[in-house]
């Protein structure tokens, strides 16, 4: 049976990502997953993507996963694509485009013209999963969204990354985290998209 690819853009998230690859790693579907990861930060996509392999020896799950920094890339073939894009993301993504004119954007604008423009990329045909702030909307015909995960404090985000490292080194073990996300959206979504809130129509005027 033929992989379904799953491109995660903004793979660097510290809300988003530990949640999403305890997910993917006690998420054993129908059909085998190509992860492809993607973020603009290359030291934050490194941490996931360490942390991401770890977790799938850890569940013996056999999930394939590239990471890269070219977000079109991450977005060839997809059939599935979550959007975790934040600030970060953003602004280096932006920069590396434009190197003029991000100045002046706050962090909701930067985020939107990002993702507007890595749309582009996205396969005609691939289902679209947002996992951003509802006030980031996507400009499409239509894509699902869940208020999920929760917003860390300052204190846990700060806190987060350490934590990742310490799984990494096997200082932690990672059982509790995969069974807080046991029954995630996401993984309901990856089963049955209409499982979640469904926006319509999300379209700017041209």
């Amino acid at each position: 049976m033929s992989a379904s690819r799953l491109a995660i853009l903004g793979a660097g998230s510290v809300r988003c990502s530990a949640p999403v690859i305890a997910s993917l790693a006690t998420y054993f579907g129908e059909r085998p997953l190509e992860i492809q990861m993607y973020d603009s930060d290359m030291e934050r996509l490194d941490l996931f993507d360490r942390f991401a392999r770890l977790c799938f020896v850890m569940s013996k799950n056999g999930h394939g996963l590239t990471s890269t920094t070219d977000a079109a890339e991450a977005l060839e073939d997809a059939d599935r694509v979550v959007f975790q894009v934040g600030e970060n993301c953003a602004r280096k993504y932006l920069k590396e485009r434009h190197r003029m004119g991000i100045a002046d954007l706050g962090a909701e604008a930067m985020i939107e013209q990002a993702v507007e423009e890595m749309l582009g990329s996205v396969p005609a045909e691939a289902e679209v999963l947002s996992l951003m702030n509802v006030k980031i909307a996507i400009p499409r015909s239509h894509y699902y969204r869940v208020e999920w995960p929760s917003e860390p404090t300052a204190r846990e985000r700060s806190a987060l990354p350490h934590q990742v490292l310490r799984w990494i080194r096997g200082e932690e073990y990672t059982h509790d985290l995969f069974m807080e996300h046991e029954k995630s959206p996401l993984k309901k979504w990856l089963d049955d998209v209409d499982s979640l809130e469904r926006v319509e129509n999300m379209i700017r005027d041209a």
